[in-house]
């Protein structure tokens, strides 16, 4: 779900999804909202972590991060674009923070309109937590299961 949401963010910011940049963008995206230890300006361990998820080096993924938000803010739509980037301080690191930060702006105004009463509010968050806690009691189902059943001979 995190991850549909966060494309769609960086289309309508329109980031070039034909680009290496699009892919560190969202998972740059997907590691901040997971860790805030890369938020608060650990941009060049977070090149670092996406790197190696990719096979790339550090340089590559600056550089292709940097590419791809050029490439929003000169052929893009200029009212989404700046809704989503700041158009004058287009450093990667600045660029990141502002779209991650109108991204989860984004989220919560969506939870506030969805959740206008209180009783739908409480049935909605009741009806997550119920499915939260089926899911945990079979995962807690198999393992006992597994560890019930008879090792097997050689």
């Amino acid at each position: 779900m995190i991850h549909d949401e966060i494309t769609d963010v960086l289309l309508r910011a329109r980031i070039p999804a034909s680009t290496k940049g699009f892919i560190y963008i969202h998972d740059a995206l997907e590691i901040m909202d997971k860790d805030s230890y890369y938020f608060s300006g650990k941009v060049c361990a977070l090149y670092t972590k996406i790197a190696k998820q990719h096979g790339a080096s550090f340089s590559q993924v600056e550089r292709a991060i940097r590419y791809a938000f050029k490439g929003a803010l000169t052929h893009g739509d200029p009212k989404s674009v700046e809704h989503y980037l700041d158009p004058v301080n287009t450093q990667n690191s600045n660029e990141l923070k502002v779209l991650f930060l109108r991204w989860k702006q984004e989220m919560q105004q969506t939870k506030e309109i969805s959740c206008d009463n209180l009783s739908a509010c409480r049935e909605q968050i009741y009806n997550e937590i119920l499915a939260e806690m089926k899911a945990l009691a079979s995962g807690i189902q198999q393992a006992v299961s597994n560890a019930a059943s008879p090792p097997k001979a050689i």
